[in-house]
């Protein structure tokens, strides 16, 4: 295909076909490799997820129905844009967060430069009505409203990071081990609780409610200073660094990046090390000095320490689960 051309047609009736929670859910992977300044994207084509095909960095999106979209940045910084409310610009750096729903069935699909992974999860507006009950309304009336008077809607100015708890339901669907009616069975357990969780989740509610006013350059510097410390668990983490890193001092540091990310920047680098230790204890069967080590703690001792302090039991206690 022609580089710069490219163009995702989503036909409602066949992307549900094969879905999910009553042919009202859909999920897909997205993947752009970034070689000799060509990008190829992997996924856009939901009947075949290997197609591969070359572009420059923006994809058309078209559908012949409104649909609400999930969209997480798991690597790369993604944005979508509606041709008819060019406004509504949503943009989703890596390993951030948003949902949104437009009346209009035309858009573009903006990938920056470099490698990307995204995952993404189409649903039918009348779902949520099914699955949330009362507390759809309660929790989401401006999105009820939106979809009732054909208006946009975006879940959050400001896309959210994705939560430890969140990546990991995200791999558990990504890595299915099963096949035939069990996969099934298994996909839409997990994304019934995905979309829980995320929609109604004790992180995603306190950061929904929340009115964050932010400057678009502060908003960035913030994203930058949070994929630095996601990269970096295994080296000391001073505010002072964080905040040459952000260009800001070390009080707005503090003060902007707990009205974005809800906890303070401590308590984030602190639940992080965890989730991830916790990932590597259950999932790779590593010991607890390896993990305590990969997440930044040469005494074990005082991981543990901090792991029961934060996750209200000792790391020991995964071992079995690994046995």
């Amino acid at each position: 295909m022609k580089k710069g051309l490219l163009r995702k047609e989503i036909r409602v009736d066949e992307l549900f076909n094969d879905g999910f929670i009553n042919n009202s859910v859909q999920f897909n992977e997205v993947e752009v490799t970034t070689k000799a300044n060509s990008s190829f994207v992997r996924g856009i084509d939901f009947s075949n997820s290997e197609l591969i095909h070359e572009f420059d960095s923006e994809i058309c999106v078209s559908s012949d129905e409104h649909l609400i979209k999930l969209h997480f940045s798991l690597e790369g910084t993604y944005c979508y844009q509606p041709l008819r409310h060019i406004k509504y610009l949503v943009q989703i750096p890596e390993n951030h967060c948003n949902m949104f729903y437009y009346p209009t069935t035309q858009g573009k699909d903006i990938f920056f430069k470099g490698n990307a992974k995204s995952f993404e999860i189409y649903v039918k507006p009348r779902l949520l009505k099914d699955l949330l009950g009362s507390e759809f309304v309660y929790s989401f009336e401006k999105l009820k409203n939106a979809i009732e008077n054909s208006n946009s809607f975006v879940l959050w100015d400001k896309s959210k990071f994705i939560p430890p708890s969140i990546r990991s339901k995200i791999n558990d669907i990504i890595q299915c081990p099963y096949k035939g009616e069990v996969r099934k069975i298994y996909l839409e357990s997990k994304l019934t609780v995905l979309l829980i969780d995320f929609l109604l989740g004790r992180q995603t509610s306190k950061l929904s409610k929340s009115n964050i006013k932010l400057l678009n350059s502060d908003y960035l510097a913030l994203v930058r200073v949070e994929n630095y410390i996601r990269k970096n668990l295994k080296d000391p983490l001073k505010i002072v660094d964080l905040a040459d890193l952000a260009g800001f001092n070390a009080t707005k540091l503090k003060r902007d990046f707990k009205k974005l990310y809800g906890v303070t920047i401590f308590k984030y680098i602190t639940a992080l090390r965890m989730e991830i230790a916790k990932s590597l204890i259950i999932q790779d069967g590593a010991t607890i000095a390896h993990a305590a080590y990969e997440v930044g703690y040469a005494n074990p001792q005082h991981f543990t320490t901090a792991f029961k302090r934060t996750m209200g039991y000792v790391p020991s206690e995964l071992k079995p689960a690994v046995q």
